[in-house]
């Protein structure tokens, strides 16, 4: 294409019509202003058919956001229902470290007399001063 077209350029001569001359350069700077023109023109379509998908881009980036705040709501409580039956239905995760009392330990602790009670009456203790504990905050506020 590029061929054809500098051998179209270098095809223009000088040219006599009626008394006026056209001279090669006369002939050039026509198409020079031809050419201006025409880019001039795709130019002008170039810059506002950008600008026209820049805007487009700006638009759908909005309604995007939009779309997304409106679903997180609703994208949290599936993720919580999905991750809660997940994990209420598997297998329980055996904790690392290991709280239990040798053999040993726990027969010294076993000849006590009334072991049993108490630990119930600290396990009930422990549970009575939290719980005052938080009646206490609860009422401050």
């Amino acid at each position: 294409m590029w061929d054809y077209l500098s051998q179209f350029w270098n095809a223009i001569t000088e040219t006599v019509v009626s008394v006026n001359t056209y001279t090669v350069e006369w002939f050039q700077n026509i198409g020079n202003a031809v050419a201006g023109a025409i880019g001039g023109m795709f130019s002008w379509l170039i810059h506002y058919l950008n600008d026209f998908f820049i805007f487009l881009g700006w638009v759908f980036s909005i309604l995007k956001e939009l779309i997304s705040v409106f679903t997180l709501p609703i994208y949290y409580v599936f993720n919580f229902l999905k991750s809660f039956t997940i994990s209420s239905f598997s297998t329980p995760i055996l904790p690392s470290a290991s709280y239990s009392f040798s053999p040993e330990i726990m027969s010294i602790f076993q000849s006590l007399p009334y072991w049993s009670v108490i630990i119930s009456v600290l396990g009930i203790t422990v549970l009575i001063v939290i719980g005052v504990a938080v009646m206490k905050a609860l009422l401050n506020i």
